[in-house]
């Protein structure tokens, strides 16, 4: 009995993606788009027979970004680039608040045209960054105590305000912390740069680092939003571990309390998941949630916050970008965290708008993923600068005398 071979398979090559003969995106564009967001909302003042203008400014700290580096190190590397001292002393007239709102107004130019046509939800978060030496006169209120990290306890705080649609996230607004405001007024600033917007509310997202009946009492009672909010094990019989142990899954009620603040009761839902064999773990694991007029069926609350989630992925690209420094000037911090914010927002726009193709269905636009990461647009970033600068490949030791 003789067998038959198969016919070969016959594989389709993919048109996309295809090569075509016009490049979609360089390097030149991604810098160019970068210090035009920079330019035309951070004023950065300098004299009319000022040797550097602003472009080969910010074109250092883009470099510094993309090499995660500091401003020291990133002008030695470029050949046609300012002295270190010439940068500081440009940066060194900026003054934080209204830093933080040119930084804000850069934010919000990103954003794509038509997002504000539905309620939309938003999330807020905490970042801190950790510090090892002693606040410059007259700003030790935005050094931050907290628990023993990184071999320090003292931290700079920025606290983000983030929207959510179709799995894309985009910083709004950004705050640097101060120690005398509290939760609360940090949570008021964030929500007055909201309110500019004129944007509806679908919900919004908390982390548990703002779990406190101060924070409670101003989103439920005050302002009557819309919220989940991650809830804390803690506690014995009274608290949330306590709650969890005896009641299980469900929405009950809940008294949250402090000696200082008081009582507020909330309502609290119980989430079980199973781990499923993640990271070797077996079993169910509970969640406990704050919540108030939940917008959703309780059934989603779980997929619902974890897609608050994409903070913790979008600071990790924060650090991708951030430029380095031990200086302990407020200003010169909070650019350079604000210009790593304004470049991952710069990626999520350049790869829903260039990187993709249309589609039908939600969303409209196909994204290519692999054709624009994170690294590649710093790549990109880097090239362009020292295209313009040009870069330092030679080493000359000096001569030493006697």
């Amino acid at each position: 009995m003789t067998t038959r071979s198969r016919p070969p398979t016959r594989v389709r090559q993919s048109l996309r993606p295809g090569k075509r003969r016009a490049p979609d995106l360089t390097a030149s564009e991604v810098l160019q788009q970068a210090l035009a967001f920079l330019q035309e909302h951070v004023a950065l003042p300098r004299p009319v027979a000022a040797r550097y203008g602003p472009t080969p400014l910010f074109s250092i700290l883009l470099y510094a970004a993309a090499h995660r580096t500091t401003i020291e190190q990133a002008s030695r590397a470029l050949e046609a680039a300012p002295h270190p001292n010439t940068v500081r002393t440009a940066l060194a007239p900026l003054e934080v608040t209204s830093l933080e709102d040119q930084l804000n107004q850069a934010l919000i130019s990103q954003l794509p045209k038509g997002l504000g046509r539905r309620p939309l939800e938003i999330a807020m978060d905490l970042k801190l960054i950790a510090y090892y030496g002693q606040a410059r006169e007259g700003e030790a209120d935005f050094l931050l105590a907290g628990e023993p990290r990184d071999g320090t306890t003292t931290f700079f705080g920025y606290a983000s305000l983030y929207v959510i649609r179709h799995n894309r996230r985009f910083t709004v607004a950004l705050v640097a912390v101060r120690r005398s405001e509290g939760l609360v007024g940090v949570l008021q600033r964030l929500w007055a740069y909201w309110q500019r917007l004129g944007f509806g509310l679908r919900c919004l997202y908390l982390d548990r680092q703002f779990y406190s009946v101060a924070v409670l009492r101003w989103l439920s009672e005050e302002r009557d939003l819309p919220l989940v909010m991650a809830a804390p094990k803690k506690g014995k019989q009274g608290g949330i571990a306590g709650l969890i142990r005896r009641q299980g899954p469900g929405v009950w009620s809940h008294l949250v309390r402090s000696p200082k603040e008081g009582v507020i009761p909330v309502q609290v839902a119980v989430v079980g998941k199973y781990w499923q064999g993640r990271w070797s773990k077996h079993g169910r694991q509970r969640y406990a949630f704050v919540i108030h007029r939940f917008p959703f069926a309780l059934s989603a609350l779980w997929s619902k916050y974890r897609g608050r989630f994409g903070i913790e992925s979008s600071h990790r690209i924060w650090e991708q970008a951030r430029a380095r420094t031990a200086s302990a000037q407020v200003t010169l911090r909070c650019l350079l965290i604000g210009i790593a914010v304004v470049l991952q927002n710069l990626w999520v726009w350049l790869k829903w708008a260039v990187i993709s193709w249309p589609q039908r269905g939600r969303g409209g636009r196909e994204v290519w993923a692999v054709g624009l990461r994170f690294v590649r647009l710093l790549l990109f970033l880097s090239r362009a600068v020292e295209q313009r600068l040009g870069a330092v490949d030679v080493v000359t030791v000096p001569i030493r005398f006697g």
